[in-house]
């Protein structure tokens, strides 16, 4: 599935020692709409960076310790009630479990390198002191459920206030010694391109809430119609058949 969804079928056909030097290259997974329950067969990757499993039937985050370079993953529209088995990705930046069955978060076990987390859609989004929780621990955060990290609420969960230039010397440093300014441009207009990602992805999540809710209460209203008509239908048959 991993070679027919991400590589072209000449590939896919040639055999395997081609196969595998390619699967060994990919940096970008889509396995996204595939009717998944379990994730499995990561070992065969090579350096992925990015990997998208939303809308599937994955109940268990699991088997991703051998993406160590993973940046950006996406797990939203599944049915995983527990947080877990992340903790060690250290490189994960972009974490998307939005629309999943996530009742009772440990913040602990995310990966303190995350600075984009989407939640909504959960049953722990609507929990008191949600949000402070989930940014205490996790002192990178620039984004969660879709709204920017405000100093306000940097200062409440107990974190240090810097400056913007400090931050962003912070996150060059992260880098390497030996990047250049081109390299640290391209690493922000990176971060950049995953904010509006971010805001794209919860803006569609949105959407499909909507017009999920439009059409539920649309077959209620059709429902309630025909019982009305039955109603009127049966008490009307009571009518004539009543003697008088």
């Amino acid at each position: 599935m991993i070679a027919k969804r991400n590589l072209p079928p000449a590939i896919v056909s040639e055999g395997s020692e081609q196969l595998i030097h390619k699967m060994l290259k990919l940096t970008h997974v889509r396995l996204d709409r595939e009717n998944i329950g379990e994730i499995d067969h990561m070992e065969v990757l090579g350096p992925v960076t990015n990997l998208y499993l939303q809308q599937n039937f994955i109940e268990k985050i699991e088997n991703l310790e051998s993406l160590m370079e993973i940046r950006f993953l996406v797990l939203s529209g599944n049915k995983i009630k527990v947080v877990e088995n992340i903790e060690l990705l250290d490189k994960l930046q972009f974490l998307d479990l939005a629309d999943n069955l996530i009742e009772n978060l440990d913040p602990e076990q995310f990966p303190k390198s995350l600075m984009i987390l989407n939640l909504t859609g959960n049953p722990c989004f609507a929990k008191n002191g949600y949000r402070l929780e989930v940014i205490k621990s996790l002192p990178r955060l620039k984004q969660l459920d879709g709204e920017m990290v405000t100093d306000k609420e940097r200062r409440e969960a107990g974190h240090e206030i810097v400056s913007e230039s400090d931050e962003d010397s912070d996150d060059d440093e992260g880098l390497g010694d030996d990047v250049d300014k081109t390299d640290s441009e391209s690493y922000h207009k990176s971060l950049d391109d995953v904010l509006r990602l971010s805001a794209d992805l919860i803006s569609k999540s949105k959407n499909r809430t909507l017009q999920y809710l439009s059409s539920h209460d649309g077959k209620m209203a059709a429902i309630e119609e025909i019982r009305s008509q039955s109603r009127q239908e049966m008490t009307s048959a009571r009518s004539e058949v009543t003697p008088r």
